[in-house]
């Protein structure tokens, strides 16, 4: 909706991709408890999840120094400081997969065949192997000191 109406801002970077890793996690983990998809796959999609939050939050608070007097300022709603956070390829290819996995393991109990699952289980491994490919590109990316953020002065 941001989008649509052009508004880009600070906070919406941070929300957009926190709200694609939240609704992923909790139906993920909810699937995992019905047998629907594998407990480590999710625990891998999961993990790598909040290592990225917190490595955001981690880069945000150094660009401000650790020194920031509220969330109002650390998100940047006065735009004073204005890095924004952006994604790399691989990890929105991932988060592609990851919402047509969820999807698929949902029809699977009730319009899926042996054959569909054989294609579940595909798409599970091209989960697991970009969730780890997007984990080593921002890991790589931060050992070689670049940044997934903008600066939009």
């Amino acid at each position: 909706m941001a989008r649509r109406m052009g508004i880009n801002s600070v906070v919406g970077s941070y929300l957009d991709p926190l709200a694609d890793k939240v609704l992923i996690a909790f139906v993920a983990l909810a699937m995992v408890d019905k047998g629907l998809l594998h407990p480590g796959l999710v625990s891998l999609v999961v993990l790598r999840d909040v290592a990225l939050v917190g490595g955001a939050v981690y880069k945000r608070a150094s660009i401000l120094e650790w020194k920031w007097s509220s969330w109002y300022e650390f998100f940047n709603l006065d735009g004073a400081r204005p890095q924004k956070v952006e994604p790399l390829l691989i990890s929105k290819v991932n988060t592609v997969l990851q919402l047509a996995l969820v999807a698929a393991a949902l029809l699977q109990p009730d319009l899926g065949n042996a054959e569909t699952q054989t294609y579940i289980t595909y798409l599970s491994w091209l989960v697991a192997m970009t969730t780890v490919g997007s984990t080593a590109a921002y890991g790589a990316q931060h050992l070689r000191g670049g940044a997934t953020w903008k600066n939009r002065l």
